[in-house]
C-alpha cells in the first residue's frame, strides 16, 4: 500500500521545462487514485515553489507585450502566480477573488468616462434631429436613419470585434475603434447631403463604435471578480450621465455655431475615448488565454483560406441561442427594449415641439431621462448587487415602469407631462440599463459573456435599424405622435411579462439544478462509503471433529 507523499518527497530538482507544474500535478492525482482505491483519504495542496515563482515574474517582465505593453503591477503579479497555483480552477472563481488594486478602480473610472461619450452621442441626436430636417428638408423617416444606420453598424459589426479582443485585447481594440468613430463625427460636419451623413455618421462612425463598444463592459467584469452588479453599475452610469450632458451642450453649441460646427466641437470631445481605453489593460490571470487564442490563429492565418472559413464559423456561431434557452429568450426581451427605449429617446423632443414647446426648451425632454436615468442607475447598482434580490424581477419591474410613462405622456400633453414622462422613463432605463450585462453574466457566465454580449449585439442591431425610422413614419402616416408612443407603451407591457416568464423559469433551472447536485452528491458519497468499507463475510461456525473410542464402536 502506497501511502501520499508530501510536497517535499517530489524530488526537489530546479525546474528546467515549464511543464514541470503539470508533471506534480500529475504525480499527485496519480498517488491519490492509489491511495482512495486502498481506502485511505489524503489533503495533498499544490503550492507553487519559490523559483516558479520568479520565472513568472521575469517572464511579466521580459514580455511587456504580453500584458499589452505595460509593465505589470505587484498585485497583478500575485494573481498571475496564484492562477498557476490554482491552474484547475476557472478565473472567476470564488477561491481566487483578491482585493481589487488602485489600478482596477482606475479602469473602472474610465469605463465610466467612456460609456460617457456614447451617452452624449446617442441623446445629443434627438437635439440635432429637428436641425437635420429642416437644412435637408427631409422626413422625420428619413433622418431616423442616421443614427438607426449608426446602431446598427454598432451591433452588427459588434460580433466580428468579439474574436479580435479576446486575441489582442479590450486595449487595442479600444483605441482603434474609439479613433475611427471620432473620425466619423468630424465628417459629418463637412456633409453636403442626407446621404454622406448616412455615410460618415451611420457607417464610419458606426464601424468605430462596433470596435469599442463591448471594451467598457468586458474590461470591468474582467478586472473585478466582486460585487461585479455595483462596479457594472457604476461603469454604465457614464450613459446616464453622458444622456443629460449630451443634450444640453449639444444645444448651447447647435445655438452658436449651427448644427456642423456643434458636431465638429463634439468629435473633439469624444476623442477622450482614446486617452480612456489606454488603461484598458488585461489582468495576467487572462493573458494565458489570450497568448494561447493568438497563437493558435497567427498559424491559421498561415496556412490556407481555411482559416479563414474557421474564422467566420467561430464568429457567426449562434449555438449559445440553443444551448442557453433562457439567454435566447433574455435577448428577445432586449430586442423589444431597445425599440421602446429609441422610439422614445429620439422622439420626445420632436413630440414636445409638436405640441407647442419651444426648442430651447424641449431638450429638456432629453435631459431629465439622464438625470433620472443617472439617480436610478446609483440606487439599482446597490440594489441588484444585493443577494436578496432577484435581478431579472428588477428588470422586469423597469419594462412596466415605462409603460407609466408613457401612460403619463399621453394623458398631460403639456411641458409638465412631458417632464414627469421624461423623469420616469429614466427610472426605467436605469432599472434596465444598469444590470442587462449582469444578467447575462448570471445566465451563461463570465467565460461567455465576450460571445454572447456579441451575439446580443448582432440581433440587437436590426431592431436598432429599423425603431427610429418605424416611430418617424407612423408620424408621417398619421401626422399624431400619440399612436407612436401608444405602441410602445404597448411593447413595453408584452416585455415585462415576457421577462417575467423568464424569472419563474430561471428560478425553475436553479431548484432542479440543486436538486440534482445534492442526488449527485449522496450517490458520491455512498460509492465512496462502499469502497472504503469492504463486505464483511458470515462468519463460519468452526468444525469440532470427534473421534469414537472403539469401545463405543463395539457397543454400536
Amino acid at each position: 500500500m502506497r501511502l501520499a507523499p508530501s510536497v517535499d518527497d517530489i524530488e526537489p530538482t530546479k525546474p528546467t521545462d515549464v511543464d514541470t507544474q503539470d508533471e506534480k500535478m500529475q504525480t499527485l492525482q496519480d498517488v491519490e487514485i492509489d491511495n482512495e482505491r486502498n481506502g485511505i483519504t489524503t489533503n495533498v495542496t499544490l503550492v507553487p515553489s519559490m523559483q516558479e515563482t520568479n520565472d513568472l515574474k521575469n517572464r511579466i517582465s521580459e514580455n511587456p507585450e504580453a500584458n499589452d505593453g505595460s509593465e505589470a503591477s505587484p498585485e497583478e503579479v500575485n494573481e498571475g502566480t496564484n492562477a498557476i497555483g490554482n491552474s484547475h480552477k476557472d478565473p472567476g472563481d470564488s477561491v481566487t477573488q483578491e482585493k481589487e488594486s488602485a489600478f482596477d478602480w482606475m479602469v473602472l473610472l474610465c469605463a465610466f468616462g467612456s460609456n460617457l461619450t456614447f451617452g452624449m452621442n446617442f441623446n445629443s441626436f434627438s437635439v440635432f434631429y429637428p436641425c437635420l430636417r429642416e437644412h435637408f428638408q427631409a422626413s422625420s423617416a428619413q433622418v431616423g436613419w442616421c443614427l438607426s444606420i449608426q446602431a446598427f453598424a454598432t451591433a452588427i459589426l459588434s460580433i466580428f470585434s468579439s474574436r479580435p479582443i479576446e486575441m489582442f485585447g479590450c486595449r487595442r481594440l479600444g483605441v482603434i475603434g474609439s479613433s475611427i468613430f471620432c473620425l466619423g463625427i468630424a465628417l459629418t460636419s463637412l456633409a453636403p447631403s442626407l446621404n454622406v451623413v448616412y455615410l460618415t455618421f451611420g457607417i464610419i462612425a458606426g464601424f468605430g463604435a462596433s470596435l469599442c463598444s463591448l471594451t467598457s463592459s468586458i474590461i470591468v467584469q474582467q478586472r473585478f471578480q466582486r460585487n461585479r452588479g455595483l462596479v457594472n453599475g457604476v461603469a454604465v452610469m457614464g450613459f446616464s450621465l453622458g444622456g443629460f450632458v449630451g443634450p444640453a451642450v449639444a444645444t448651447v453649441l447647435i445655438k452658436h455655431y449651427s448644427w456642423s460646427g456643434a458636431y465638429l466641437i463634439l468629435s473633439a470631445i469624444y476623442a477622450h475615448r482614446i486617452a480612456f481605453a489606454l488603461l484598458f489593460v488585461t489582468p495576467p490571470r487572462y493573458l494565458a488565454e489570450r497568448t494561447k487564442k493568438t497563437t493558435d490563429s497567427s498559424r491559421t492565418v498561415k496556412d490556407s483560406i481555411l482559416s479563414i472559413t474557421k474564422y467566420l464559423r467561430r464568429t457567426f456561431d449562434f449555438s449559445i441561442l440553443q444551448k442557453e434557452k433562457l439567454f435566447a429568450l433574455f435577448t428577445g426581451v432586449l430586442c423589444l427594449q431597445i425599440v421602446i427605449l429609441t422610439g422614445y429617446i429620439q422622439h420626445c423632443v420632436s413630440r414636445a415641439i409638436h405640441i407647442g414647446i419651444a426648442g430651447d426648451q424641449a431638450f429638456w425632454a432629453s435631459s431629465l431621462v439622464g438625470i433620472s436615468n443617472t439617480v436610478s442607475r446609483i440606487a439599482v447598482s446597490v440594489i441588484g448587487n444585493l443577494s436578496c434580490i432577484n435581478r431579472c424581477l428588477l428588470f422586469a419591474f423597469g419594462l412596466f415602469v415605462s409603460v407609466v410613462s408613457i401612460i403619463v405622456l399621453l394623458l398631460s400633453p403639456n411641458f409638465a407631462g412631458v417632464l414627469a414622462s421624461a423623469i420616469i422613463f429614466g427610472i426605467m432605463l436605469g432599472c434596465t440599463g444598469t444590470i442587462h450585462v449582469v444578467i447575462t453574466v448570471d445566465l451563461v457566465g463570465v467565460e461567455l459573456l465576450t460571445r454572447c454580449l456579441a451575439v446580443q449585439a448582432f440581433i440587437h442591431g436590426f431592431f436598432r435599424l429599423t425603431a427610429a425610422p418605424f416611430i418617424g413614419w407612423i408620424y408621417d402616416v398619421t401626422h399624431d405622435y400619440n399612436v407612436s408612443f401608444a405602441l410602445l407603451g404597448c411593447l413595453g407591457f408584452v416585455d415585462g411579462w415576457i421577462m417575467l416568464l423568464v424569472f419563474v423559469l430561471q428560478r425553475r433551472q436553479k431548484r432542479r439544478k440543486k436538486t440534482e447536485e445534492v442526488a449527485l452528491e449522496e450517490e458520491t458519497d455512498h460509492r465512496k462509503d462502499r469502497k472504503r468499507s469492504p463486505q464483511k463475510r458470515p462468519k463460519q461456525l468452526p468444525v469440532v471433529a470427534v473421534s469414537a473410542s472403539n469401545h463405543e464402536l463395539s457397543h454400536c
